[in-house]
């Protein structure tokens, strides 16, 4: 086989049917074109557009106002298309090779606890910012979701190599989930020893944007992917299974 045909064999789509990645798909994009209406001509956001991303993005106010739906919709609802459209991407492309593992029903699984848990680490840690006088923060996005895939993909086959990098899926997911920590550590507002301060000078030195992200849902899907991989699943499958995987994806090409 050209090698060429080997590699686009990695990032090869799942073709799309009556299943939940593609209903999901389908309905995030409806709602992004939903949400992008409501931008003005000069591309301001409307107070219409805030009111609804309030509503539908996931905050501790929220939550305390029993607006438990915030849960489940601030997956749905994404910053913009290029958050859009990278977390699609990520999770067709790593999504389908957990289908091809795991199963459909398994994949459903991972990515609805990796939104609960990412959600439900980032709602902690907005209550703390708060606590400590600072503003709490709306949460948007399937990134939970995606990276509890992406754990669960390095978790099961941690010896497999990973395209283009030289580098074995478990010390991928041992980077992944490190960063994440880190980065959730250097958020300023935390004002965790050492680490915040680092985070100040990012911060005060043209680095702000990242700590817009919520480290917080990115760190705690990870750890629902790994704790799902490696206790709670199945047994890890063995290399003539993960070849088989790998055979299988390689005919279609």
């Amino acid at each position: 086989m050209p090698i060429y045909r080997r590699y686009l064999s990695y990032i090869k789509f799942p073709l799309p049917g009556a299943d939940f990645m593609t209903a999901f798909t389908v309905l995030a994009i409806l709602v992004q074109f939903w949400l992008g209406s409501m931008v003005d001509e000069s591309g301001f956001v409307t107070a219409e557009l805030e009111h609804n991303y309030l509503v539908l993005g996931l905050s501790w106010i929220g939550i305390s106002q029993w607006h438990l739906w915030q849960i489940v919709t601030y997956a749905l609802a994404h910053g913009g298309w290029f958050h859009l459209v990278a977390n699609l991407l990520m999770l067709w492309v790593v999504g389908g090779r957990v289908i091809d593992i795991l199963g459909q029903k398994k994949f459903v699984l991972i990515v609805m606890v990796g939104v609960f848990v990412g959600g439900l680490l980032h709602l902690v840690i907005d209550y703390v910012v708060m606590g400590r006088g600072y503003p709490g923060t709306q949460l948007v996005g399937i990134s939970g979701g995606c990276l509890a895939l992406l754990l669960t993909l390095t978790t099961l086959s941690p010896a497999s190599r990973v395209w283009p990098f030289r580098v074995s899926r478990k010390n991928l997911g041992i980077g992944i989930l490190l960063a994440m920590l880190l980065l959730l550590l250097m958020t300023p507002a935390l004002n965790v020893p050492v680490f915040s301060h680092m985070g100040k000078i990012i911060s005060e030195n043209g680095g702000s944007g990242l700590f817009v992200i919520s480290h917080a849902c990115h760190f705690g899907g990870a750890m629902a992917g790994w704790l799902l991989a490696s206790r709670l699943l199945v047994l890890r499958p063995s290399l003539l299974e993960l070849q088989r995987v790998r055979s299988r994806w390689e005919k279609k090409m």
